[in-house]
């Protein structure tokens, strides 16, 4: 086939599903020949609860809270973004700022009808808090990595439109859309002297989940959806066990979407309560919360021209 044809393969089969729906009904479109830019701020955060049912004690491991501060650039299905931790935010002032980590990436993917989210999450420093006391752990470090694949029923439907970014609800419109989740989660103290040790969690979970873009004027819209399923966990520590997982989400978006100019605000947050058998039974929530403002430009004219040479490419090869 080639390696031009093999990429103007790869890139019909990914990009035109999002288009063709687009051009087919009247409920959404997408401005995939655009270059999308946007400053935003974002506050991330995996907190754990760790009960450990033969002392009957529960201990919540709480990161430092970390403001970012970035930028990001979005042409058709590619997105860059870097971000920073600037001090003059609150959170980012407190006396563990300069010991504490905190690295996190977020991937969405939408072939078609189908949603394709990744997560990474990096703490390093958590607050151990017990019976209203607390200790700060340097040392202790989380790990959490994953995502989830789901279907949105409804083609009338766009999730892209809830980011704002490349895509925009003209019409109302909800899904019910099953949800696989599947991932892994880290605990370790092992540099951290007073505790000591590792445990691990593999989490792979099934929701049925419902999402609704509510277009509450002409360029402004209000997006929410929930979803709640159970499936197993995996808990590795001094033992192996394998038991029930309860696992749900909440999402909330709002904001203006004009033809050039976009902001508001997107939230998520999900949670994972593991039902044990071993030593230790954990439940850990993910918050995600951003706020954001960008604006569309029209393509530049080298990726204009990348661009059509992919377009010429797929009509050769069709």
């Amino acid at each position: 086939m080639g390696i031009k044809r093999f990429i103007a393969a790869l890139f019909a089969s990914v990009g035109g599903y999002a288009q063709t729906d687009s051009l087919e009904n009247a409920y959404y479109k997408t401005f995939d020949n655009m270059l999308a830019t946007q400053v935003y701020t974002l506050s991330t955060s995996n907190t754990f609860s760790l009960y450990y049912p033969q002392e009957n004690l529960t201990v919540d491991l709480v990161p430092n809270s970390r403001t970012t501060l970035g930028a990001a650039v979005q042409y058709n299905i590619i997105s860059l973004s870097l971000g920073f931790a600037p001090s003059f935010f609150d959170d980012n002032k407190d006396n563990h700022s300069a010991k504490s980590k905190m690295t996190n990436f977020s991937f969405g993917f939408f072939p078609g009808r189908f949603m394709q989210h990744f997560d990474f999450v990096y703490q390093k420093g958590l607050s151990l808090q017990v019976d209203g006391g607390e200790l700060y752990l340097p040392q202790m470090k989380s790990l959490k990595i994953g995502g989830s694949t789901a279907y949105m029923f409804n083609r009338n439907f766009s999730f892209r439109a809830t980011s704002f970014q490349n895509a925009k609800q003209l019409k109302s419109a909800g899904t019910f859309a099953p949800t696989l989740s599947y991932y892994y989660t880290e605990l370790n103290s092992k540099k951290q002297p007073e505790i000591g040790g590792k445990i691990y969690f593999v989490d792979v979970a099934v929701a049925p989940a419902y999402y609704y873009n509510w277009v509450i004027a002409k360029d402004f819209l209000l997006s929410g959806g929930m979803a709640l399923g159970a499936g197993f966990t995996t808990t590795v520590d001094d033992n192996t066990t394998t038991s029930l997982l309860i696992n749900g989400s909440l999402h909330l978006a709002a904001g203006y979407n004009g033809k050039r100019f976009f902001c508001g605000f997107n939230s998520r947050a999900m949670f994972f309560t593991h039902n044990s058998g071993s030593s230790v039974e954990m439940n850990d929530v993910t918050g995600y919360g951003t706020l954001f403002a960008g604006y569309r430009f029209d393509e530049p004219t080298l990726l204009k021209k990348q661009r059509e040479k992919i377009e010429k490419w797929e009509r050769e090869i069709k």
